[in-house]
């Protein structure tokens, strides 16, 4: 068996798993609905205007002639944000959804930028050994099953010189919303994006693909003064479907009256990426 073949019957193997989580995650994403309600509320509410798209472009050393693949790229936030994308990037949008790469195309179309898109398993990645200068992970990479398998991937892709760039977050990010889900969920946790690869847990990672690792943060907050948003922000994650609509209205009047009080909900936000190279 060639190793094209191998990838192709990882990728096979990744996308028809039939686990519980799986499924989720494939509704979760099945288009870029869910994403964009989390979107909108960070954009509308965070406290460092500055922009997270923005600081991640400030942190990227990217030659000005350069390939760059996006794993994961979502709705393609990263790119429609207020950057300006150097005309010499030869730019590979993926994501596992075919749904998203649709909203993403339609997105960056006005940009007029050539990027390329394609449905792709950041496990088994279609691409030739290094022939990308950087490869971006942003906030995706606590979806895959086989992180280790990901990013020996992503270490096989990259140019000896290249760098990989990978955004999460840390087990303080949104701890708010984590509190008021046990309290009237009788949710621990929203997500265990944290637990899987985040600040505290990706070091590990990283450091077992690549040589060179270091994290930079990026300081955040949210000041909430409207309870439909944060509502919206809630429903579309998973833990919608554990919940009953008492439970989602009786959350709904808490946050309406604590804004009344107080005319804001305070929320913490701990966000940072990973900058690795060989």
């Amino acid at each position: 068996m060639t190793q094209k073949d191998s990838r192709a019957n990882i990728a096979a193997m990744a996308t028809n798993t039939d686990t519980d989580s799986g499924r989720l995650l494939r509704e979760q994403y099945k288009d870029g609905s869910n994403l964009s309600a989390r979107i909108r509320l960070h954009q509308r509410f965070s406290t460092n205007r500055y922009g997270l798209m923005r600081w991640m472009f400030d942190c990227f050393r990217i030659p000005e002639n350069a390939s760059v693949l996006e794993l994961g790229c979502g709705t393609g936030i990263l790119w429609r944000s207020s950057v300006q994308v150097p005309a010499g990037w030869r730019v590979v949008l993926t994501d596992m959804s075919g749904g998203m790469i649709r909203e993403t195309r339609a997105n960056l179309a006005r940009l007029g930028h050539p990027f390329t898109f394609a449905q792709a398993d950041a496990q088994a990645l279609a691409f030739r050994d290094a022939s990308f200068d950087a490869v971006i992970a942003n906030h995706m990479l606590y979806h895959v099953p086989d992180i280790p398998r990901a990013l020996g991937e992503v270490r096989r892709v990259l140019k000896p010189s290249g760098f990989c760039y990978a955004a999460t977050m840390g087990v303080a990010n949104m701890r708010e919303i984590d509190e008021l889900a046990a309290r009237f969920f009788s949710v621990p946790r929203m997500t265990e994006a944290t637990a899987r690869f985040g600040l505290e847990s990706g070091e590990a990672y990283m450091r077992r693909a690549f040589g060179e690792v270091k994290l930079e943060r990026y300081p955040d907050s949210l000041v909430v003064t409207e309870a439909a948003p944060l509502m919206d922000y809630i429903c579309s994650m998973r833990v919608r479907s554990r919940v009953t609509n008492e439970q989602i209205a009786d959350l709904r009047r808490h946050l309406e009256n604590e804004i009344a009080a107080r005319g804001e909900i305070r929320i913490s936000k701990d966000t940072g990426m990973f900058i690795a190279r060989r």
